[in-house]
């Protein structure tokens, strides 16, 4: 796919995703471990032969930014395009970014100056491993103007961030709309769109000058009639993450092995930076179960069913299960959390309970001591 541009949108405005992404952008979300959610977007990319790649920037872009670096870990520190990280761009007339199309506008430059004849824009909130060739010979094949790749996983129909597809037999999009599914035979959009670049460049001009902001609502939603929108399906599993809820739900298949298995397939890498650490210590008394632990961690007390991060502390007596324990956390004596998410560099001291439910998982902060 050396004709295809990528663009990943890195989130903004993520309140849903609450203390998760208070200093972060949802695509520098840690998952399963050691990965950001960007990883899995652009390790699709990568691999679907897409070597020039633009992730445009809105605001807490720092620990993404120190994530992605030169792109070595993709193989995108190239001297003929690669990764290109393109800070936000702010005028009189935006202030604050309103919406994708303003993000857009804002790097204008660099599409018009990219030489590819298509564009793969996407957003950066799904976990899934897929290679993107099928999508482009749909496009083509159909004689589509825009294609979305679509899904009809539960996790998608019900959300209600989701945008909602109702398709003729063609596959051809009759009508969109947002929210949960309201429809029999409804399809959800996983927020990737192909298209020619110069439509998409088309499609930005004529919504700054009308004020319009958003591209599902001022390009899809009101384009049907203009536009050949079809509905390209994806049948491989994918996992949604737009709420703590779906963060926690989500990160919890992975301890699947069918659902691990088809995301980390080693014919189809997902690529991540790559940090230098010793293996993992377990201590005699260690206990784990069907767990995901990184490296670098010292586990001494009893983990099950829970995803443990680089550097972790899990101390003699305490028991983490159902659990997201992120980077370099530590897990004093005697501790019980259960269906708890806690983020980087926390500490809960000896003794302490955090106990939540799966659908309303507790979320710590980052830094927090409790």
């Amino acid at each position: 796919m050396n004709d295809t541009l990528g663009i990943i949108m890195t989130g903004f405005g993520d309140s849903a995703l609450g203390e998760l992404t208070q200093m972060r952008a949802r695509a520098a979300l840690p998952v399963c471990g050691r990965y950001r959610l960007i990883d899995f977007t652009l390790s699709n990319m990568v691999n679907s032969g897409i070597t020039n790649v633009g992730v445009p920037t809105t605001s807490h872009y720092r620990s993404l930014m120190d994530h992605l670096g030169s792109g070595k870990e993709w193989d995108l520190n190239r001297k003929l395009y690669g990764l290109f990280i393109l800070p936000p761009y702010l005028s009189h007339e935006n202030g604050d970014s309103c919406g994708d199309i303003d993000i857009l506008n804002g790097i204008m430059d660099y599409l018009t100056r990219s030489k590819q004849k298509y564009v793969l824009l996407s957003g950066s909130d799904a976990i899934y491993n897929t290679n993107y060739s099928f999508l482009r010979e749909f496009h083509i094949s159909h004689n589509a103007d825009i294609s979305v790749l679509s899904t009809a996983q539960a996790s998608y129909l019900s959300s209600p961030h989701g945008i909602q597809l109702n398709c003729r037999e063609d596959g051809s999009v009759r009508e969109i709309e947002l929210g949960a599914a309201t429809f029999d035979g409804a399809r959800s959009s996983m927020g990737v769109y192909f298209l020619e670049k110069d439509l998409l460049c088309r499609c930005i001009s004529r919504c700054v000058s009308r004020g319009f902001h958003d591209f599902v609502r001022d390009v899809l939603l009101h384009g049907t009639s203009e536009n050949r929108i079809f509905s390209c399906p994806y049948t491989g599993y994918v996992g949604h993450i737009d709420s703590v809820s779906s963060f926690f739900r989500e990160s919890m298949k992975l301890l699947d092995p069918k659902v691990y298995a088809e995301i980390f397939n080693p014919q189809a890498p997902i690529y991540t930076k790559v940090k230098d650490q010793i293996p993992t210590i377990y201590g005699p008394r260690a206990k784990v179960k069907n767990s995901i632990i990184a490296d670098g961690c010292t586990i001494n007390g009893t983990v099950e069913n829970s995803i443990v991060f680089r550097g972790v502390e899990i101390n003699e007596g305490s028991t983490v299960t159902n659990s997201i324990v992120m980077q370099q956390s530590q897990i004093q004596k005697d501790v019980v959390l259960d269906c708890a998410v806690l983020d980087k560099n926390v500490i809960v001291r000896h003794s302490r309970r955090l106990i939540g439910q799966e659908s309303y998982p507790i979320v710590i902060g980052k830094n927090a001591v409790v």
